[in-house]
């Protein structure tokens, strides 16, 4: 009989690894409970068009995807939002709002396998719909340091930035749609120079050149540079102004380190305001992120609804403990 091992990127937990993720988990619930938020149980298997409308090229491309017996694509959850606005536009649909509704569980994605990167992977995830007011994004950001806080890390910082402030210089140049998604994946891995190429106005391309080179822990200087710098750009000067509100309530509630970047970009396509994430010293990669999304629910059918939500990566968080500890 041969030795089965598990499927290449997905493994098991045993003894103390399966305390720690129940640990992260049990703390994670605990912030949903303080935070108000009503937790919910999705199925792993969506239809593909639900979880492929306004993923990313990047999150379609790694998707498992299947027919069922039925002839019907279908595919396993690349992460959680799409599900929870499935459930905003169907049987919560006449809830009042706004609605916090709170996950925890598996996701896949085809990804090469690597140290916090695996095929079959652990998130807990906050969504708080029907609020465009920039406390919901500020709550977002500070549960996640409850979060963070409560687990006993300690010298994480956060990345923040603003997807409006590079939309609304894109399409004030009349980038279209398509093309902008194109960049945000590019910049999103930092293939600024290929994202560049993408854009054909110069006026254009020197505008993002410049917004590469804004940022720092100073947030209040660092939006102040950035308001001044797309002055010309409605849009764009909307999105600061936002972030800067956002970003004045974060402050006023916590002292926790943040970084500005107005041009750090997420891979998801629906993200339309306020991004972040958030690392550790000596670990590169990301332990959690979201950001505001106010036009996915309409897409799936719903009504207008504005909303916000984030994703904490229990696997990485729990190699960031263990990273702390030793």
């Amino acid at each position: 009989m041969p030795a089965f091992q598990p499927v290449r990127g997905m493994r098991d937990l045993i003894g103390e690894e399966a305390q720690t993720f129940t640990h992260i988990i049990t703390k994670a619930r605990e912030t949903a409970s303080l935070y108000g938020y009503k937790e919910v149980i999705t199925p792993h298997v969506e239809p593909l068009e639900l979880l492929s409308a306004k993923s990313g090229e990047e999150i379609r491309q790694r998707m498992f995807i299947f027919k069922d017996l039925g002839d019907r694509l279908v595919a396993l959850r690349p992460e959680f939002t799409a599900s929870i606005a499935r459930l905003t536009t169907t049987v919560l649909k006449n809830e009042p709002k706004p609605l916090r509704l709170f996950s925890v569980g598996t996701v896949y994605r085809y990804d090469e396998p690597q140290r916090g990167r695996y095929r079959e992977f652990w998130q807990s995830n906050f969504e708080l719909m029907g609020s465009g007011k920039p406390e919901a994004d500020a709550e977002i950001v500070l549960l996640t340091n409850n979060l963070m806080a409560s687990l006993g890390l300690h010298g994480y910082a956060f990345k923040i930035g603003h997807i409006g402030v590079i939309r609304g210089i894109l399409s004030q140049d009349g980038v279209d749609e398509k093309t902008q998604n194109a960049v945000l994946q590019r910049m999103d891995k930092k293939e600024y120079d290929a994202a560049l190429k993408l854009v054909e106005s110069d006026k254009c391309r020197k505008m993002l050149e410049g917004l590469l080179e804004i940022r720092g822990n100073d947030w209040l200087d660092t939006v102040e540079q950035l308001q001044s710098y797309v002055a010309n750009y409605e849009k764009a000067k909307i999105a600061a102004g936002n972030l800067a509100e956002v970003l004045k309530l974060v402050a006023e509630s916590t002292n926790v380190n943040i970084t500005v970047e107005p041009a750090f970009a997420r891979g998801l396509e629906y993200y339309t305001g306020m991004i972040f994430e958030i690392y550790i010293p000596g670990l590169d990669i990301a332990l959690g992120g979201g950001g505001r999304y106010d036009r996915l629910i309409e897409a799936f059918g719903g009504e207008s609804t504005p909303a916000v939500g984030c994703a904490h990566g229990i696997d990485r968080i729990a190699i960031a403990l263990h990273t702390q500890k030793t």
